[in-house]
């Protein structure tokens, strides 16, 4: 199924779209460590599992953020080089 075009969307879709990414990294970072607190009090095993979720929450969180981080820079790559791309090909057009 095609992607509609996003300049025709809404302002709002797109912050909408924002804060799942924004709340979904942050759950990621967060439900972790609260996972490891929860099964130390529960095990007493205080604070090996809280530490442990914590870093594999960091870690999770900041590889997801890392990748968003790439594709808003190949999409903004992309948006820079296709008006290149068009002027090119009507340069090529009038020889």
């Amino acid at each position: 199924m095609p992607r509609p075009d996003r300049r025709s969307q809404s302002p709002f879709v797109e912050a909408h779209r924002w804060v799942s990414r924004l709340t979904t990294v942050s759950l990621e970072m967060a439900l972790p460590a609260f996972l490891g607190h929860w099964l130390d009090e529960k095990w007493g095993t205080s604070p090996w599992l809280t530490a442990l979720g914590a870093l594999l929450g960091f870690s999770v969180g900041m590889t997801h953020l890392l990748r968003m981080a790439k594709e808003a820079e190949l999409k903004k790559r992309k948006k820079k080089d296709q008006p290149s791309q068009n002027a090119e090909k009507q340069d090529d057009g009038l020889e």
